[in-house]
């Protein structure tokens, strides 16, 4: 059949209305409301378009409001799921928390000690105990005793053995497998100045988990520290007098991004952050002497090393010891919780946070490999419970 020119013309047109009819007969994808935890804004981002692409183009917009508002969204019914650093066992909002929620442990990540590099790219060696007294405000001159022996004596680093692509092997367990060891002189000359720490002014999960690190570390300094990760709010813990008898020396700034950005912007200052923000402001990242004596930086296989051995209650929440005597752990470790209701009102969104949840779990670190989280074993306990937790789902 021969087509004349206006034929081909209407043809064209007839196609692709029957293409654009089609494409919207065929449209997938459910968008979710989702939020909480700045520690896992950055690697969602990186994550984003694959995960839409394996998910039949489901999709959210991650709203970085910190662990303590992703709380209250989660009880005022705003996020359809959050994530949090910390469990979710008291209301945040005065609303009480879902009766159907769920803990999913989803992210592990270290919280890294950083700082404004002084010391020419050189690597700062701090204690736990070190770590504490700064933060407490006990420490405060770059040359104090505490920090110059830090950085004046050989330590043990803990060599794991890794694959083709430089990444630790682990066992079944998820725990990490030991080659050996090597010895490292720390000499470093530190300068006469004053610390200035920046914290997290914002309800934050990461501060949770870090004021819960130091309270076991230094009971002394940190007293009232909360185990569990209860306070969220670094100005109202045992901090607190020595932020308002020196509050030249602590500044404030909110979620990840903005103590990082503040850190960057001042001289011989320190704070705590998720690792991946380090690059993104050229900050230095100390390594840690855990309690067995060993140097660690925050690496995929010190992380996996300390959370292999937690205890993980059926709830899904995560215990951790932060005395781990185990070699070559990093001890300022956190489990990221994907805050979830057993059932929504429709079935399209409770099979989409499903799904949502465990591809992040499972697929997300693997995805954006240099972001700071670790991947997670599907036979690792850890795994296994995350799979237990999902099932609620649904069920």
């Amino acid at each position: 059949m021969k087509l004349t020119r206006n034929g081909k013309l209407a043809v064209a047109v007839a196609t692709a209305i029957t293409l654009s009819i089609t494409s919207v007969a065929n449209a997938k994808g459910t968008t979710l409301n989702v939020g909480g935890a700045s520690s896992v804004a950055s690697v969602i981002g990186q994550c984003k378009t694959a995960y839409s692409a394996a998910n039949d183009g489901d999709s959210f917009s991650y709203a970085s409001t910190g662990s303590g508002q992703g709380l209250k969204d989660m009880e005022t019914g705003k996020n359809d799921f959050s994530f949090s650093d910390s469990p979710h066992v008291k209301s945040q909002s005065g609303s009480p928390i879902p009766a159907n929620e769920i803990h999913v442990p989803t992210f592990v990540f270290p919280i890294g000690v950083l700082y404004k590099d002084f010391l020419g790219g050189k690597k700062l060696a701090l204690s736990t105990s070190t770590v504490a007294g700064i933060f407490a405000g006990k420490i405060t001159m770059w040359n104090d005793p505490a920090i110059v022996k830090d950085n004046t004596k050989s330590y043990t680093v803990q060599v794991f053995k890794k694959d083709k692509k430089g990444k630790p092997l682990k066992d079944k367990k998820g725990k990490p497998i030991l080659a050996g060891t090597k010895q490292v002189t720390q000499s470093l000359k530190l300068p006469e100045k004053m610390i200035t720490v920046i914290y997290r002014g914002d309800s934050s999960g990461t501060t949770g988990n870090f004021l819960a690190a130091l309270g076991q570390m230094d009971k002394p300094n940190w007293p009232t520290a909360d185990i569990g990760g209860n306070t969220k709010i670094f100005s109202s813990s045992d901090a607190k007098g020595a932020i308002n008898l020196n509050p030249i020396a602590f500044q404030a700034a909110n979620g990840s991004e903005g103590v990082t950005q503040l850190a960057a912007k001042t001289d011989y200052s320190i704070t705590y952050s998720e690792v991946n923000y380090a690059k993104l402001n050229k900050l230095g990242i100390a390594s840690i002497i855990n309690k067995n004596g060993d140097l660690v930086q925050p690496d995929d296989a010190a992380v996996a090393a300390q959370v292999a051995s937690a205890d993980i209650s059926a709830n899904g929440v995560v215990t951790q010891n932060y005395l781990n005597p185990a070699p070559g752990v990093y001890p300022f470790t956190v489990v990221t919780y994907a805050l979830a209701l057993t059932k929504y009102k429709e079935d399209a969104k409770t099979s989409a946070v499903k799904s949502a949840i465990e591809w992040h779990a499972f697929n997300c670190p693997q995805t954006s490999p240099d972001a700071g989280f670790i991947k997670i074993e599907k036979t690792s306990p850890l795994g296994m419970k995350i799979a237990s937790q999902l099932a609620k789902i649904g069920s």
